[in-house]
């Protein structure tokens, strides 16, 4: 009797998903400047105007830009996710799901494979922009608000860019399974992201129910003295998070629930 090797075969599958990814050239440059390459073009053109005028402009370090830092990775790099989320869970356009499909494999398996080979190439490269924000946070500091950030707030920040970004991944990616449509998912969400969402916080009269929009979530956990997301006054951190929570698992369900009854 054959005993078949379920680790190896899900850490196969994954391998597969995160390989068709980043084979894709121009979604892995777009989704490396975006995470990435913003950040670094922000902390450069701080430093350049600080070289230049220093009695000008202060110094590129400290907690005061890495909050706005942050919040531009929020905004700029929930974009990258939105595309790798899209285009991981739209993107059997050679056919190969149907393939393994046809040999046995579980569609939920190779569903949830998406998840891993996804997440597998763009948390790297927010790593990689956190890693540049606490570096030059720390030792390009200066003193007031340009001094140095503790670990706490490291730690803080940290959390909120990865809560956020991995949102509108796994958001991304549930509906692009859902809808089978890159393009049609990325329309919708940024229009949702940048346009609808922004709109209803403005329309004060919702009240509390504002507090279901995912903006208004991210908003409230980012570093709020210095940025540009909105939120609804009074709520809570909590709040926050399980809304957060529970659109990615509606996401996620939906995500599961068509690619398990989709044709093969």
């Amino acid at each position: 009797m054959t005993t078949i090797d379920y680790g190896w075969l899900a850490r196969s599958m994954s391998k597969a998903e995160l390989t068709k990814l980043r084979k894709r050239r121009g979604l892995f440059w777009t989704t490396l400047l975006l995470s990435f390459g913003s950040v670094v073009v922000y902390y450069a053109v701080l430093e350049i105007m600080h070289l230049i005028s220093p009695a000008t402009h202060g110094v590129a370090g400290g907690a005061l830009n890495l909050s706005r830092a942050i919040n531009i990775e929020t905004l700029i790099g929930g974009t990258a996710a939105i595309l790798v989320g899209a285009n991981a869970g739209a993107g059997d356009s050679n056919g190969v799901f149907r393939d393994l499909v046809a040999t046995g494999r579980s569609r939920v398996g190779l569903f949830f494979a998406r998840i891993s080979g996804a997440v597998g190439m763009f948390w790297p490269m927010l790593i990689a922009a956190f890693l540049t924000m606490t570096l030059v946070s720390t030792t390009l500091a200066g003193s007031g608000v340009n001094s140095a950030p503790s670990l706490g707030t490291l730690a803080h920040y940290g959390a909120i860019a990865l809560l956020s970004t991995t949102f509108e991944l796994l958001l991304a990616l549930g509906l692009a399974s859902f809808t089978v449509s890159k393009s049609a998912t990325i329309a919708v969400l940024m229009a949702w992201e940048f346009i609808v969402q922004q709109l209803l916080l403005l329309i004060t009269w919702f009240g509390a129910f504002r507090e279901i929009l995912p903006l208004s979530s991210i908003g409230r956990l980012s570093p709020r003295s210095h940025g540009p997301l909105r939120f609804v006054p009074g709520e809570s951190a909590f709040v926050a998070v399980a809304v957060l929570v529970v659109w990615t698992a509606l996401a996620v369900w939906l995500g599961a629930f068509k690619t398990k009854r989709m044709d093969a």
